[in-house]
């Protein structure tokens, strides 16, 4: 009897391991974390600014390229890549032009003397137009890689004024990102790629001095993000699918918004109320 009832509890055992086997295990869903549009790195900030409310303004500069805000921050300076260097009021409207035969694409000013940055698509190299008067216009370098290896039209497309004569460079072209000096001399150079998956490429720049933060906009992804300026983790980023082309980003953190240039067919200036 007792042998029987051990054979028993032997085969119930064996049953019970096959059915708890066979029993699905529930799995929580990973996080999607685009439906927040956010992606932090461990460590990373977590109080980043908050996207509101959007304006759009059509703006009268044929394939607008590079936005910055002008010395006294009343207007913009702007370039589009089919030679135009040009003021914009915050409305949108041109209020003065000079013609450059050169692909400019991305524009930004050192806020002590008052020049301006371009960077040049197609050349691959950084000009500089100098203050007050911003009628010459000097080659100071170029950026060897994107010449090298032939970049053509996925090559510079992004500058930012960084602090003490350094620029941050950047590219479409596996979202490069290059510190140079003013005088040529190469810093660094990373790929925001390895950063993030989010990115696929830098198609304009923004150095957030206050908070030492670098704004870059995709226009193949939709997206704008936050980097640190520091050690270029991914801080934040936020999704803009209904801007056709986002090549341009200038952060205004005196009227709490974030200026965004889409290079259209009816070329277009967003302004983003933003927390700050």
């Amino acid at each position: 009897m007792k042998r029987h009832l051990a054979i028993a509890i032997i085969i119930l055992l064996a049953c019970g391991c096959a059915c708890n086997l066979e029993r699905p295990r529930k799995i929580a869903a990973p996080e999607n974390k685009d439906t927040k549009q956010t992606e932090r790195k461990p460590g990373a900030k977590k109080s980043m600014p908050e996207m509101g409310a959007w304006q759009v303004f059509n703006v009268d500069v044929e394939e607008l390229s590079g936005l910055c805000m002008n010395r006294d921050s009343t207007a913009f300076w702007a370039v589009g890549d089919e030679g135009t260097l040009c003021k914009v009021s915050f409305e949108g409207k041109v209020t003065g032009s000079m013609p450059l035969d050169m692909d400019m694409e991305g524009i930004t000013i050192d806020p002590a003397s008052g020049d301006l940055f371009m960077a040049i698509e197609g050349d691959q190299m950084v000009c500089r137009v100098s203050a007050p008067d911003y009628t010459r216009v000097d080659t100071l370098f170029y950026v060897n890689e994107a010449v090298l290896q032939n970049f053509e039209n996925n090559g510079l497309e992004g500058i930012a004024f960084y602090k003490d004569s350094l620029l941050f460079v950047g590219s479409q072209e596996d979202a490069l990102l290059w510190t140079y000096r003013f005088d040529g001399t190469a810093v660094s150079r990373i790929s925001l790629m390895d950063e993030t998956s989010l990115i696929e490429e830098i198609a304009g720049l923004y150095y957030d001095a206050p908070k030492k933060w670098l704004w870059v906009t995709d226009s193949d992804a939709c997206k704008l993000f936050i980097f640190s300026a520091e050690n270029f983790d991914l801080l934040a980023s936020y999704d803009v699918p209904f801007i056709e082309n986002a090549e341009s980003i200038c952060v205004d953190r005196a009227r709490k918004c974030v200026w965004v240039g889409s290079d259209d067919d009816s070329p277009k200036l967003y302004r983003f109320s933003f927390t700050f």
